[in-house]
Parts: C-alpha cells; structure tokens; sequence
C-alpha cells in the first residue's frame, strides 16, 4: 500500500548479505595479491602496506600480513642504523604507529593471538619501549574480561620488565579471583607467580577451597586445587582435615563428582601412610563409576591401580 515501509522479505536479505560478502571478498583478494606481489621488494611498497592495515583491522588473525609486516619493520629497522642523526627518532615514531594498530585490532578481537604477539615483538625492539603503559593495558583488558588468558600470557611478560612486587600482583590476583572464581586463566596465572612452600601453602588453600565451596559444580578451581593437594609440604593431618570438610560439602552436594575426584586425590597420598584409606579410595571410585558414568573406563583403570595395591600391602 502506499506510504507503507516495505520490508524486505528473507530471501531478500539473505541475497544482499551474500552480496556483500562477495563484495568483501574480491576486495580481500585484490589486496592480498597486491600485498603478496610486492612483499619481496626492497625499499616497501608503502601502499600495499597500508592495505595491509586495513585488511587487519578487519580481520586480525591473517598471520601471513603480520610477517610481511615484520619483514617490513625490519626493513625500517636497518635504514634506521644508516642514519645516524634521527634514526632512532624515525624508528620509535614507525614502531609507535605499529603499537596503535595492534590495540586497534585487540579492539575488534582482544584474544587475537596475532596482534598480542607483534605488540610484543614491536616493544622488543623499540628503542624506549613503555612497559608501564603495557601493564595498564593489560589491568585495563582483564578488568573488561578476565578470562582472556592471551592477556594474562602478556602480562607475565610484562611483569619481567618493570619492577612490580610479588605482593603487589598477588592482591591483584585475589581481587580478580574474588570477582569471578570461575576462572582457568586466573588460576592458571596464580600458579605461575610462586613457588608453593610452607609459608604459602595454607593461604592457596584457603582461597582455593572457599572458590570450591562457593560453587561446587564449577571445575575451574577443582583444577588448581589438585594442583595444590600434590604438593609435599602439605602435611598428612591437614590433609584429613580438608578430606573432612568435603564430607561435610557432599552432604550438601551428593551429585557433584568434584567432590569425590578431591577425595581421591587425597586418599592418594594419605594411603602412603595409613593402609586405611586404600579402602575408602577404591569405595569413591566405584562411587564415581555410577555418578559419571561417561568416564566409567578412566575411573575403573584407577580402581585396578588401587585395588593392586592392596595386593602388594597385603604381600609386603
């Protein structure tokens, strides 16, 4: 009728997408050949690195134009020691526009392995490289999701370049574990900033069981709780005390089969010393042969390793 807005029908759409794509594509190709076509060249073709750019910015997981974008950057670097006036100067301002590229395609894709790893090698070989600001980008990048590990991976890096405590990372490690528990790359990052020993050990334990007891059924913490469990300076006695308290959690949670997992590890090792627990080891097994029945296989091969050695306690 007249006057009415037509709406275009679902045929429609689906042609105009399709021709857009198609669009997109012969734009992507045009550029890659006239990237490629050049690459080789000595001085750069300053166009086909601008496409490059471009191209990036849209899609930031090409890897072959961040390599034909490192030739380049090597190509600046070398004219830059022929000249020793403004060189360096001349550098730092290329390699600067660079760093700007890569935040701009961590702005489209910030787990883009791509534009984490040039930054990084830019900074590497930039002549007055901030490190400072790097380490505000990271807080600034886990703060809006703190799950990109990619981010948390720099960050390591980037703590080995400025004078950051260990306390200092630590707190912020807690603060973002206690924003989010469910969490792997935090975790994960926890457990590459020190070594566990007496004077810690206690501390990751108490963090690591209120995660556990907040939310059961979330594996993340379960992961670097096993972690914790094995290590040796953990004593036989507070370990019956934590098997204790999943007692007492899986009163409240008799379906999660974290639980009995943790209570497995340990009877693992406080088998080593009290025959009593091969027993009660063998019996969270076949317990979790019925609650997760997927793994039925994996948790019958770790009941014959137990079952054996009782066998080789009963023989000795």
């Amino acid at each position: 009728m007249h006057g009415r807005l037509k709406v275009k029908t679902t045929e429609e759409q689906k042609a105009e997408k399709k021709k857009e794509q198609q669009k997109k594509l012969l734009a992507y190709r045009a550029g890659m050949k006239k990237i490629l076509s050049t690459r080789k060249n000595s001085p750069y073709d300053p166009e086909s690195f601008a496409i490059s750019s471009q191209l990036l910015g849209l899609n930031p997981d090409i890897y072959t134009l961040w390599n034909y974008r490192k030739e380049v950057v090597l190509m600046e670097q070398e004219n830059s020691t022929k000249d020793e006036l403004e060189g360096e100067e001349k550098l730092a301002a290329f390699l600067d526009k660079e760093i700007s590229l890569t935040e701009h395609c961590l702005l489209s894709n910030p787990k883009s392995y791509g534009s984490w790893h040039h930054r990084y090698w830019i900074l590497m070989l930039h002549p007055k490289p901030n490190w400072d600001k790097e380490f505000n980008l990271c807080t600034k990048y886990l703060t809006y999701d703190d799950r990109n590990f990619h981010c948390w991976d720099y960050r390591r890096l980037i703590t080995n370049k400025i004078g950051i405590t260990l306390s200092a990372e630590m707190k912020f490690s807690t603060d973002r574990l206690n924003n989010n528990f469910s969490n792997y790359s935090s975790w994960h990052y926890r457990s590459t900033l020190r070594k566990l020993d007496e004077s810690c050990i206690e501390e990751e334990l108490n963090l690591v069981q209120s995660a556990v007891f907040t939310d059961p059924m979330d594996s993340s913490a379960w992961f670097y709780l096993r972690w914790v469990l094995s290590h040796p300076v953990l004593s036989a006695e507070k370990r019956q005390e934590v098997l204790e308290a999943f007692e007492q959690l899986q009163e409240l949670e008799p379906d999660c089969k974290w639980i009995l997992l943790a209570k497995c590890w340990l009877t693992g090792s406080l088998v080593l010393s009290d025959s009593q627990y091969v027993d009660k080891r063998i019996q969270f097994y076949n317990e979790l042969i019925k609650l997760d029945p997927k793994r039925k296989g994996q948790y019958q091969d770790y009941l014959k390793i137990a079952e054996s050695k009782i066998k080789v306690m009963a023989e000795s």
